[in-house]
């Protein structure tokens, strides 16, 4: 089930945001002829109640540039889900026509215009691959030859977080590119990443993205660190509390050893704390891992592990298996 972030919905209802996002990873020739001083939301009456309830979801629009001034509608689908959708060609598809009809509508599009181009982007952050297709095409059973031309088409632009490129996660003055190598750090790499992050965005330019950024780092913070308390960070350039909280938090797994340790065997109660962190910052663990640690008999190979969760991207570079996920410095 899609999880929907307000605070990610909120930075990308700035048409800074939506403008980094297609400048930095929508990799086509024809973005260059888009007019970004156009750029601008869907005004809410050409949306039907169908579309405006998609909480998660922004609907931009914006012209080409020269004398062809038609409106290009962009949607953007925010989804955070741990397991990809195999049919999101076919949710989008529903949420394409509603748009469309809700532009004939309201006579924004016209039998003489035509419709209006719509591109539809899919914003991932889950740990597993998006497997699922791309285009609509591909669900459909095989039909007849000659068939083909009746079956409704759609494809959708696709950015998986996780499996960015190093050059993706790193573009100097890429606000997007900012967020995303702090959505795919380590805890213990994001008071760096913040002080970074800060940097691009001057108290004097544009306090609310900046305001806006800050609610979206709690957010993140509660994600990555379910049952941690969380600092009352009223700004990005309170980083430094981030360090506070991180050992707070190992110092906290610490306690929770010694006392798991009492009541059930030090050993075994470290293995099962170890399991609840892991857990906590990878979501549901394969079977595999569960077999591995509990297969641990070293304490000093556990405390190891506990302290490598703070920094390691995957459950591949925790040396558990899994699947691996490069790091904001391009290693893996």
């Amino acid at each position: 089930m899609a999880q929907h972030d307000s605070g990610y919905k909120l930075l990308f209802s700035h048409p800074r945001m939506v403008e980094e996002l297609l400048r930095g990873f929508v990799h086509e020739p024809w973005v260059e002829s888009l007019d970004f001083s156009t750029l601008e939301p869907a005004d809410a009456s050409f949306t039907s109640a169908d579309l405006r309830q998609r909480h998660g979801d922004c609907v931009w629009r914006l012209r080409w540039r020269g004398e062809d001034q038609d409106w290009v509608y962009v949607y953007l689908l925010l989804e955070f889900q741990s397991t990809p959708d195999p049919y999101m060609p076919v949710r989008l598809l529903g949420y394409v026509a509603l748009l469309l009809a809700d532009l004939v509508r309201e006579k924004v599009a016209t039998r003489s215009q035509g419709l209006p181009t719509v591109l539809s982007i899919v914003l991932y952050n889950g740990k597993r691959p998006w497997v699922a297709p791309l285009d609509l095409a591909s669900l459909f059973r095989s039909v007849p030859p000659g068939m083909e031309r009746y079956l409704p088409q759609l494809s959708y632009l696709l950015i998986d977080e996780n499996r960015l490129r190093p050059e993706e996660l790193v573009q100097p003055g890429n606000r997007v590119s900012a967020m995303f190598r702090m959505e795919t750090a380590g805890p213990a790499d994001l008071p760096d990443l913040t002080a970074e992050l800060a940097a691009l965005l001057p108290r004097d330019r544009d306090p609310e993205l900046r305001e806006h950024f800050t609610a979206w780092l709690r957010h993140l913070l509660r994600r990555m660190q379910p049952g941690v308390i969380i600092p009352q960070i009223s700004d990005l350039e309170e980083s430094a509390m981030l360090e506070e909280t991180l050992t707070e938090w190992l110092d906290g797994v610490r306690r929770e050893w010694r006392r798991a340790g009492r009541e059930e065997g030090q050993i075994e109660g470290m293995r099962r704390v170890l399991l609840q962190q892991l857990a906590q910052r990878f979501g549901t663990l394969p079977l595999e891992v569960g077999r591995r640690v509990r297969a641990i008999t070293s304490e000093r190979k556990l405390r190891s592990l506990a302290k490598r969760i703070l920094v390691a991207g995957s459950l591949a570079e925790m040396g558990l298996g899994g699947e691996g996920r490069t790091s904001p410095s391009g290693k893996r």
